[in-house]
């Protein structure tokens, strides 16, 4: 109890001093509230109903701009749980930064380039349904330096450097295309992982991803990837398949469909829902999600019906 106290302490006497101190680089808090009620069904279980929050999020994020054109940025992001509060917060994206012609230096937490790879492909994002569940790849680094580059001609590079493990070094790269095709905005994506630490291995992955759009109110994603361990322990593939397409002006439909070895022997993803966007940062939804896996008594069904809310307060 004592240390949770002084968790919520000191990261509010943290954000206090981020937001006083920053009164000139255009400060807001912003934050995502995502709880729904379950239905699980677990093989040899049975079936029981829960409340979960769905990576629900708090953080504090700026930039100020100098004479020279050099941007300085920041962003300090906490998962907080409103529901079992175990644990009260946990890190996020954060980082401090520069930004300029060159491109944008980051350094601090995050998403490595192949993770982001996956764009909006994973409809079942921060679920039961995330693709995390079937396929490696899906790390948020300690200690990394970043390099983007400015987009040209729609393409942009992402080089990440992660120095997490004190003997080795790590590397995320990816190479990112975004334009119009058949008229409508797609995205490809192509990266990779050097011997990036996840789950006490070292992982080599390649990851190809694209989002394709299918007319206006469709867009079909796909994404291949193939990961390896440094001691030879994982070699496997596999793929996910998505579809989103907007039956009426605020009603859309998902689906989602994963095969892969990775995590389990047999691992199978299967996702099913509904988006109902009441308004810009009020989104409900129900998401059916069911994994399968070689291990029956692992394998289990979902039924979720979510409230998502978004929210970004400028301070200054």
């Amino acid at each position: 109890m004592l240390n949770n106290k002084l968790n919520y302490i000191s990261i509010f006497l943290f954000l206090s001093l981020l937001i006083f101190s920053s009164a000139q680089a255009n400060p807001s808090i912003y934050g995502r509230f995502d709880i729904a009620i379950s239905n699980i069904d677990k093989a040899n279980e049975g079936a029981t109903s829960d409340v979960k929050s769905h990576a629900s999020r708090l953080g504090i994020k700026g930039s100020q701009i100098f004479d020279s054109g050099l941007s300085f940025i920041y962003q300090y992001e906490l998962q907080t749980d409103p529901i079992d509060g175990d644990p009260p917060f946990k890190q996020r994206n954060s980082f401090i930064g520069l930004k300029a012609a060159f491109g944008q230096f980051i350094i601090g937490m995050h998403d490595t380039p192949v993770k982001q790879a996956q764009g909006k492909i994973d409809l079942f994002n921060d679920t039961a349904g995330d693709i995390k569940n079937i396929l490696w790849g899906e790390n948020r680094s300690r200690k990394i330096i970043q390099w983007s580059s400015p987009s040209l001609r729609g393409f942009k590079i992402n080089l990440m450097t992660i120095m997490e493990d004190e003997e080795d070094e790590a590397y995320s790269l990816s190479v990112n295309w975004s334009g119009n095709f058949v008229g409508s905005k797609a995205k490809f994506s192509l990266a990779f992982d050097s011997e990036v630490p996840q789950k006490g291995y070292f992982f080599d992955t390649t990851r190809f991803s694209a989002s394709i759009p299918l007319g206006k109110p469709s867009t079909l994603g796909v994404i291949w990837q193939e990961s390896e361990d440094t001691t030879g322990k994982f070699d496997d593939d596999g793929y996910i398949i998505s579809l989103k397409s907007k039956l009426i002006e605020k009603l859309s439909l998902k689906l989602m469909y994963g095969e892969s070895d990775m995590i389990k022997s047999g691992g199978e993803l299967i996702g099913f829902g509904f988006d109902y966007k009441v308004a810009k940062p009020l989104k409900l939804y129900v998401n059916y999600v069911e994994k399968n896996f070689d291990d029956i008594g692992k394998s289990s069904e979902e039924i979720m019906f979510g409230i998502q809310y978004k929210f970004d307060i400028g301070l200054f």
